[in-house]
């Protein structure tokens, strides 16, 4: 059974995600675990001053940590957005799943993504041969892996909703070398069927963050409902005595 969430939704969040996320220069990876990142409840670190003896001079408020997540840089990093910890946990759902997936994802949602990892040709190549039931020369091969190359660009580009990029069967076949004819005889069902392996992956990929995201706010629910159970029959507890006739 489908999940049914807004699939559009989902995407908006991704590409934001993987936007914001890797421009934070590992801001977020100093916060893991924390609960919160208020400054108006934190409180400020200072470092000794002491002199030769030992003792403390001085007190002085240290400086500005520049190293995060084992990196440097000169200067501050992009500001945490609202949603930045959202983002964090999205992107950890997306590394979590399996690699040619999570390349899918990354690549099909991230603006700075310019080509397809061989990873996810290679399994996307890997599940076209386990369909295809006729044994194929190497040139054929070739053009398949550039037919694979091409598939992604193509779903990529129908996802994004840029028709303008988008070619029709007749320009590919033409830059396949294939007439009309030999394209709609034998590769245009080739071409839909790595279509359809790639739209697996998105909609396994979309899926995964989904239920991700869904289970942590039930644990939260349910840790919220225990709390929240607790301090009730702790009240009863307490008012139970004075109610006493």
């Amino acid at each position: 059974m489908r999940n049914k969430y807004n699939k559009e939704g989902m995407r908006e969040e991704l590409r934001h995600a993987l936007l914001v996320v890797p421009r934070t220069r590992g801001q977020l990876d100093g916060f893991e675990n924390n609960g919160y990142s208020n400054s108006n409840y934190s409180r400020s670190s200072y470092r000794e001053v002491t002199n030769e003896t030992g003792d403390c001079i001085t007190k002085v408020k240290a400086e500005v940590v520049r190293t995060l997540a084992c990196k440097q840089f000169k200067q501050s990093p992009m500001p945490l957005c609202q949603q930045a910890f959202k983002h964090a946990k999205m992107l950890r759902d997306v590394h979590s799943t399996q690699e040619h997936v999570s390349d899918w994802l990354k690549y099909c949602y991230s603006e700075g993504a310019q080509v397809p990892t061989k990873a996810l040709v290679t399994f996307i190549l890997d599940s076209f041969y386990q369909m295809e039931t006729t044994r194929l020369a190497g040139k054929t091969r070739k053009l398949i892996e550039h037919l694979a190359h091409l598939a992604c660009t193509q779903k990529r580009s129908e996802i994004e909703g840029n028709k303008s990029r988008l070619l029709s069967q007749s320009r590919i076949a033409e830059y396949s070398g294939k007439t009309q004819s030999e394209w709609e005889k034998r590769w245009a069902k080739r071409w839909k069927r790595l279509l359809a392996i790639i739209d697996s992956f998105d909609q396994e990929g979309l899926d995964h963050v989904y239920e991700c995201g869904r289970s942590r706010k039930t644990t939260t629910r349910n840790a919220d409902l225990l709390v929240q159970s607790v301090f009730q029959t702790g009240a009863r507890e307490h008012l139970a005595p004075g109610m006493a006739i």
